[in-house]
């Protein structure tokens, strides 16, 4: 099998699971398929290892990955008082607000941070954070190798979906010769492409598509064609029945665009809150341009929460983007 980065210090990550008597895998709120798929890769890992692990998240796994072996084994919701982990394991995380928790649940636990975004704040008493890593599953993959642990089909799954996901299919300057490797070795383990391919994308829900109506007629092209912009307010969800996960993938229109090199999407999550995300293209880096207003990310993706009205947002990244394309 293929490593992906050699020269990764995995030792402490090892030496925690060892030691640990009871481990607790959690994803940041509001989960995509890179957390979710991530997270189960690991819990299957550390099963086979003997470990005695358990996932819970604030919020439920996205629909798009109700297919992967084990999602069923996520409990979600408020943390359950008789959890009595020593050893918590945060994944593709960049902050510990990311995972909607109190702080002292944390208290006399060893909290571990995995991810791949260069704006992660080392928030872990272990930090292993590094941006060459095109999503946090292509970590998960390098350690399960450490731990000496054979991929199996369950982990392979959620590897793939976690690859699939935040590499946009495969299409970010992030995809390597190695990448693709590892890609073969997945379906090597048992990973089903065409299972992924119709979980993930050809089973939207028809209200999506009145979704994406109103994301499209809102969008605008700014800075002489160089940046696109979409946005939906909650009045289309509540119409539709919907929320933010059934608009993701929705940004990636605005940066089909001949020309674009930031997308931004901007979508209303309540009363004048507002998830942004970005995507570009080199050489804009939209992690940087996240970070000034108060988010993070990596070159390629990234976002922010700002609030406000739809119009002061706008006007509010406008200004930041003035300059990051001047």
């Amino acid at each position: 099998m293929t490593i992906l980065h050699a020269d990764m210090q995995w030792q402490p990550v090892m030496a925690a699971v060892q030691q640990a008597k009871q481990i607790h895998i959690v994803a940041h709120v509001c989960p995509d398929a890179d957390t979710i798929g991530s997270q189960l890769a690991l819990y299957h890992a550390l099963k086979a290892m003997g470990k005695c692990v358990f996932m819970h998240n604030q919020d439920i796994a996205p629909y798009i990955c109700r297919y992967l072996p084990g999602v069923d084994d996520i409990t979600h919701g408020d943390v359950p008082t008789d959890i009595a982990a020593d050893l918590v394991i945060a994944v593709d995380a960049g902050s510990l607000g990311r995972l909607g928790m109190d702080s002292a649940y944390f208290e006399g636990k060893m909290l571990m941070n995995i991810d791949h975004h260069a704006s992660n704040t080392r928030y872990g008493d272990i930090n292993l954070v590094d941006a060459r890593y095109c999503a946090t599953g292509a970590m998960i993959y390098d350690l399960l190798q450490y731990l000496n642990v054979p991929l199996d089909a369950s982990s392979a799954a959620a590897i793939y979906a976690a690859v699939l996901t935040d590499t946009a299919s495969f299409r970010l300057a992030s995809v390597n010769a190695d990448v693709h490797r590892m890609t073969a070795d997945l379906i090597d383990a048992g990973a089903d492409v065409g299972l992924a391919s119709q979980s993930i994308y050809q089973s939207h829900k028809p209200a999506r598509f009145e979704l994406l109506k109103d994301a499209l007629d809102s969008l605008e092209v700014r800075h002489e064609g160089r940046s696109a912009w979409l946005s939906i307010e909650r009045v289309s969800y509540e119409r539709t029945g919907l929320c933010g996960e059934d608009s993701e993938g929705f940004i990636d229109y605005a940066r089909s665009i001949e020309g674009v090199e930031i997308a931004v999407f901007i979508r209303e999550e309540k009363a004048q809150q507002w998830k942004v995300s970005f995507r570009g293209k080199a050489p804009c880096d939209v992690g940087i341009v996240a970070g000034k207003l108060g988010g993070g990310g990596h070159q390629y993706a990234a976002g922010c929460t700002m609030h406000g009205t739809l119009s002061e947002v706008r006007e509010n990244i406008n200004d930041i983007l003035v300059d990051t394309l001047d």
